[in-house]
C-alpha cells in the first residue's frame, strides 16, 4: 500500500474534527526519529522521512487520537532539546475569544464558528467561506474627549485548504478583510490576514523544499489586549508580511547519524498600505535575508547519548538596524538519557552578530548553556535551560503538562535580541496548528498569538524578556482558560531619525466558553493590563476590558454570533479612553 493510500485509509477513520490538525501540525511534528521546531533561529536536523506520530487533539474528547499517519517531516528548525522519540503533545480545546485582526477583532468572521476541514475521502480539502459583521462603536478614535461615533461593515471572503499525500503536506488560511465605515471613510482599508505551509518532497528522502508565510495586522499605539472587544482605527494599524522558502538536502548515514544541509531565503515587510502610520513616527521597515545551514546529528547507535554539530549563517539586506547585518552561530550540543523521561542538556558554541542603526551592536565570543528536559508523560514535556546568547546570560523555559485528561497547563520564558519584524519572521519555524486552525507552540503546544498588539510597533533592535503562564480546563459543556503573559522590551538600536524607547507590560485573561446546546455556545471573558510606553505617555496604563458573546449556529454552513465588549483605559491625558462596541456577524461555508 502506498503512503498516499495509507494515508487516506487512516485518516478515513478518524473523527473529522482533528483530520486537518494531521495535515496542518504534521509540517512541524516531532517524528519517532526527528524534532519539532524550536525557536530562537536555531538549526537542527531531522531523520530521513518515515512514518510519524502526529495526531491532533479531538474537540470532542480532549484527547489525542490513536491513528498514526504516514508523514513527511519538515526542516529542521529546532534544538536538540526538542527532540522527542514518540512523544504526543497533547492540546486542550482552548477558548478563542478573539485574535487582533484590525476592527474585525474578535468576533466570528476570524475565530468563531470554525469548523475542521475534513480529509476523510481524499488527500486535500479546500473550504471557502464568506463573512460578513456590523458593528457599532461610541468611541471610534479611543479619544478622551470629543468622542466619535461610527458604524462599520467588514465584508471578509476566506478560504481554508490542507493537502496530504507522498509528496505535498500543508495547509492554509487566507481572509482578506474589506472595511467599510459610515461616516469616516478615510479609515476604509482591506486588511490582509492568512499563513500557511507547504512541504514538498521533490525526491523523496533527499531533497525537499519547505513553504511558510504568514500576514497580519495590529494596532500601531499598542494597549490592545489579545482578545478583547476593543476597536482600532483604521489608520492605527500596520499590515505585516512574512514568507521565507527553503529548500534543504537530508541524507542518512545508517542508524550512525544523520546530515543536512539547507538555504532559507526570508522576507518581511511591515507597513505596506500608504497612510497607515499617519500621526506617528513610525517608519516602514522590511529586509531580505539569506540564510545557510549545515547540520550533523548522532542516530540510534549513540543509545542514551545524542550529539548534533550545527553551523547558521543568516545575512540581512534591509535599512535601519538591518543595514549590513548578520548573525553566525556555530555550536556543539549533547543530551544525555539519565532516565527515560529525565535528560541533561549541554551546548558550547560561538556567535559572531551584528546589526546597523544609531547604536550598532556588534557580538562576538563564546556560547553556553546547560539544563534538563523532562517528560513526565506521553503528552507532557518540560525543556529549562540556562546560558550565554545573543551576548547575554539568560534562563529559556518552554514547558507543556498535561495534568489528566481535563488540565492542560503551560509556562514559556525566553530573551532574546530581536525586533518585531524579526520576531514574527521566527514564530514561521516555530508554530503548528490544532484541529481548528489556532496557532500553538510546536514544542509545548501552548496557544500561540501570532501578533502582540499590547505593545505598540516599533523597528528597533530590542533585547526582549517575554513570560507567559497559561491554564486550561475543560467539562464536557464548559471551558475555562486562565492566562498572562509579561514583556519588557529595552532599546539596543533604532533607525536614524526613528528613535525608540523602553517597552513593559502585563496583561491577564480569565475566559469562560458554556456550550448551552449543540449549537448554541456563550463566552464571556475578563480581561486587565498594564502597560508602560515612555515614548507615548510617561505615566502608566490600567487597562480594563469586559466581553460577552453569543455564538449559534443556524445550519451546518451558517453560523450567527454577536458580541458586546468596553473598555476602559484609566491613563491621564488623551490616552485614556472609554469605549463600547456591539457587534453582529454571519459566517456561512461551502
Amino acid at each position: 500500500m502506498t503512503n498516499t493510500q495509507n494515508t487516506r485509509r487512516l485518516v478515513g477513520k478518524a473523527d473529522a474534527a482533528w483530520a486537518m490538525g494531521i495535515a496542518a501540525a504534521a509540517l512541524f511534528a516531532s517524528p519517532a526519529t526527528g524534532q519539532s521546531a524550536g525557536g530562537g533561529g536555531t538549526v537542527s536536523t531531522p531523520a530521513a522521512p518515515a512514518t510519524a506520530t502526529a495526531p491532533a487533539a479531538s474537540p470532542e474528547t480532549g484527547s489525542a487520537p490513536s491513528a498514526t499517519t504516514p508523514t513527511l517531516v519538515s526542516p529542521a528548525l529546532g534544538t536538540l532539546a526538542d527532540v522527542d522519540p514518540g512523544l504526543t503533545r497533547r492540546t486542550a480545546d482552548p477558548i478563542r475569544i478573539g485574535t487582533y485582526a484590525g476592527s474585525g477583532s474578535g468576533l466570528g468572521l476570524f475565530d468563531f464558528g470554525q469548523v475542521p476541514l475534513s480529509l476523510t475521502d481524499r488527500p486535500y480539502a479546500i473550504r471557502p467561506a464568506i463573512g460578513v459583521e456590523v458593528l457599532g462603536t461610541n468611541n471610534l478614535f479611543q479619544t478622551r474627549q470629543d468622542a466619535r461615533s461610527d458604524i462599520v461593515t467588514t465584508i471578509a471572503p476566506s478560504i481554508a485548504a490542507a493537502v496530504s499525500t507522498s509528496r505535498l503536506l500543508g495547509s492554509l488560511t487566507y481572509t482578506p478583510a474589506l472595511r467599510l465605515y459610515g461616516t469616516y471613510s478615510s479609515q476604509n482599508a482591506v486588511d490582509q490576514i492568512g499563513g500557511g505551509q507547504l512541504l514538498v518532497a521533490v525526491v523523496p528522502d533527499l531533497f525537499y523544499v519547505d513553504i511558510r508565510g504568514s500576514a497580519s495586522v495590529q494596532p500601531q499605539s499598542g494597549g490592545v489586549i489579545p482578545g478583547s472587544a476593543q476597536l482600532v482605527e483604521g489608520l492605527n494599524t500596520t499590515q505585516t508580511f512574512n514568507a521565507q522558502i527553503t529548500p534543504f538536502l537530508i541524507h542518512r548515514f545508517g542508524t550512525a547519524a544523520t546530515a543536512q544541509l539547507g538555504y532559507s531565503y526570508q522576507y518581511s515587510q511591515q507597513d505596506w498600505a500608504s497612510g497607515r502610520n499617519q500621526g506617528t513616527n513610525l517608519s516602514a521597515q522590511s529586509y531580505t535575508a539569506n540564510r545557510g545551514f549545515a547540520i550533523l546529528r548522532s542516530g540510534e547507535d549513540f543509545g542514551r547519548l545524542a550529539l548534533q554539530g550545527r553551523i547558521d549563517g543568516t545575512s540581512f539586506i534591509g535599512g535601519g538596524v538591518y543595514d549590513g547585518a548578520h548573525r553566525f552561530v556555530t555550536s556543539v550540543e549533547g543530551r544525555y538519557a539519565i532516565l527515560p523521561s529525565v535528560a541533561v542538556l549541554a551546548e558550547i558554541g560561538y556567535e559572531n552578530i551584528e546589526y546597523g542603526g544609531t547604536n550598532a551592536a556588534t557580538i562576538e565570543g563564546a556560547t553556553w548553556s546547560i539544563g534538563t528536559r523532562l517528560t513526565p508523560g506521553p503528552d507532557s514535556i518540560i525543556v529549562v535551560r540556562y546560558g550565554r546568547h545573543d551576548g547575554f546570560n539568560s534562563v529559556m523555559l518552554n514547558a507543556g503538562v498535561a495534568l489528566g485528561a481535563r488540565t492542560n497547563v503551560y509556562a514559556t520564558y525566553s530573551e532574546k535580541l530581536s525586533t518585531g519584524l524579526s520576531e514574527s519572521q521566527d514564530l514561521l519555524e516555530t508554530i503548528t496548528f490544532d484541529a481548528l486552525g489556532n496557532p500553538v507552540d510546536s514544542r509545548s503546544g501552548a496557544p500561540v498569538i501570532l501578533v502582540n498588539p499590547f505593545l505598540a510597533v516599533s523597528s528597533a533592535l530590542y533585547r526582549t524578556r517575554l513570560g507567559t503562564a497559561t491554564l486550561q480546563y475543560r467539562w464536557p459543556r464548559d471551558s475555562f482558560t486562565l492566562s498572562a503573559t509579561w514583556q519588557d522590551s529595552e532599546p539596543v538600536s533604532s533607525a536614524f531619525g526613528d528613535p525608540a524607547s523602553p517597552q513593559s507590560g502585563i496583561y491577564g485573561t480569565f475566559g469562560w466558553a458554556h456550550e448551552f446546546s449543540p449549537r448554541t455556545t456563550g463566552i464571556t471573558t475578563l480581561q486587565y493590563g498594564r502597560l508602560s510606553q515612555d515614548q507615548i505617555s510617561s505615566t502608566n496604563q490600567d487597562i480594563y476590558a469586559v466581553s460577552l458573546t453569543l455564538l449559534h449556529r443556524l445550519t451546518d454552513n451558517l453560523t450567527a454570533s454577536a458580541q458586546l465588549g468596553w473598555t476602559r483605559n484609566t491613563a491621564e491625558g488623551p490616552v485614556g479612553y472609554t469605549q463600547t462596541v456591539l457587534r453582529a456577524a454571519l459566517r456561512r461555508t461551502f
